[in-house]
């Protein structure tokens, strides 16, 4: 069963009448698992969570650090926006994970977009649980209001993104999805004899007549009770000095010289 990280934002304010951002300014809010160490453009601000609304817009260096772990994003803030990131870090790089959720203006008063792309590519998207397709994948209209946006891919964590549309802007996801940890059952162990499931045989070898005798008993004395080919293959039944048993069918079974038989 897959893992799934659940991942609640809610974009209620982008705008300066209900968001607490400085006029002109961009926003960050950072949550991270385990908490980590915050750098902006190379700047210590701080520890997760964390939040600031009041840095310039454009491009940005995000860096977290956590133990031996680090994870650097550049991203674009916008005006008058806020940007989120979450991300995890997992016992392994590749099992780390998270996504950066922001929004842009489209124009378009009447629709609220959506635009998701995700590493590994083509992982399923859906809102609200209907399928929408894979990334990358870009929706002119998933309406207004309070949204579910989860994205999943085999053998990876799924995210589960719960986001608000404001008509006139589209909400952009970045997901990144860690490796599910994949656990193995221990087996218990079952003694199986060899003798059980391997069957060994014999092929007859090439002989001056083009025949070779069976015999009753391990002995050139024995009376002969069938011949066999050269090249043929037959069971291993037992062995004793210079002769083996072999199964000639299923009602006959006699002894030939080891001279002329190769195991295999």
């Amino acid at each position: 069963m897959m893992l799934v990280q659940l991942i609640v934002i809610l974009f209620s304010a982008f705008f300066l009448s209900g968001c607490n951002l400085f006029a002109g300014r961009s926003g960050v809010e950072i949550v991270s698992f385990p908490s980590a160490k915050v750098f902006v453009n190379g700047v210590e601000a701080g520890m997760t969570p964390y939040k600031n609304n009041d840095l310039v817009p454009g491009e940005a260096e995000i860096k977290l650090v956590a133990n031996s772990q680090e994870w650097t994003k550049k991203i674009k803030l916008q005006k008058n926006a806020n940007t989120v990131i979450d991300w995890e870090f997992g016992e392994e790089e590749k099992k780390n994970g998270g996504y950066i959720l922001y929004m842009e203006e489209t124009g378009d008063s009447k629709k609220t977009g959506l635009i998701v792309s995700s590493n590994p590519d083509r992982a399923a998207v859906s809102v609200e649980g209907e399928i929408k397709g894979l990334t990358p994948i870009k929706l002119e209209d998933i309406g207004e209001g309070d949204k579910q946006v989860t994205i999943s891919f085999p053998g990876h964590k799924s995210a589960n993104v719960f986001i608000r549309g404001i008509k006139g802007y589209r909400l952009i996801i970045e997901a990144s999805l860690g490796r599910e940890k994949v656990v193995v059952p221990i087996e218990e162990e079952v003694e199986v004899e060899l003798s059980q499931n391997l069957v060994a045989k014999v092929k007859i070898k090439e002989t001056e007549t083009g025949w070779l005798r069976v015999r009753e008993g391990a002995s050139s004395a024995s009376r002969e009770i069938s011949r066999v080919i050269p090249g043929e293959e037959y069971e291993l039944l037992d062995e004793q000095t210079d002769w083996v048993l072999i199964k000639v069918d299923e009602g006959t079974q006699g002894w030939v010289s080891a001279t002329f038989v190769e195991k295999i």
